[in-house]
């Protein structure tokens, strides 16, 4: 807190968003799963539209965010260097927020699959990249928003 406001007692709010804004983009945007014969990757940032706050009441720290987030992916099924297959599509997180975390709504969709690659990689897409999305929005924003 402040220095006018003595042991922390009253409500004092400080200014996180632009902050959040540039942390939360970052993290998403430079998201990357490999996986065994491939990488799944965040190409484009769609939305993410939310707000944060870190606010100090009676020496308690209050941290709060609600974001909505849409992004576009694509997964390359990779031989060394090369991409011999790929697949495209959407992640839409309604509510990353603390309320839900860390079991953010992650919506996959295929935009694209001309290698008809989604049987073979749907649980890496729909679950483990998805886990390694969560992971990283929270170590990467969540975690360092309370250090505020």
């Amino acid at each position: 807190g402040s220095v006018w406001n003595t042991g922390n007692y009253f409500w004092e709010e400080k200014s996180v968003a632009k902050w959040s804004e540039d942390t939360i983009k970052l993290c998403v945007s430079s998201f990357k799963h490999h996986f065994k014969g491939g990488e799944l990757k965040i190409t484009e940032v769609k939305k993410c539209s939310g707000e944060s706050s870190v606010s100090i009441r009676k020496g308690k720290k209050l941290v709060t965010f609600d974001y909505a987030i849409d992004l576009k992916w694509e997964c390359h099924l990779m031989e060394g260097e090369k991409s011999i297959a790929h697949c495209k599509g959407e992640y839409v997180l309604p509510e990353v927020s603390q309320d839900e975390e860390p079991d953010w709504e992650v919506r996959a969709t295929f935009t694209e699959d001309n290698d008809n690659l989604r049987k073979g990689w749907d649980q890496i897409i729909r679950k483990y990249a998805v886990e390694d999305l969560r992971k990283a929005i929270k170590e990467q924003f969540v975690d360092e928003l309370r250090k505020k």
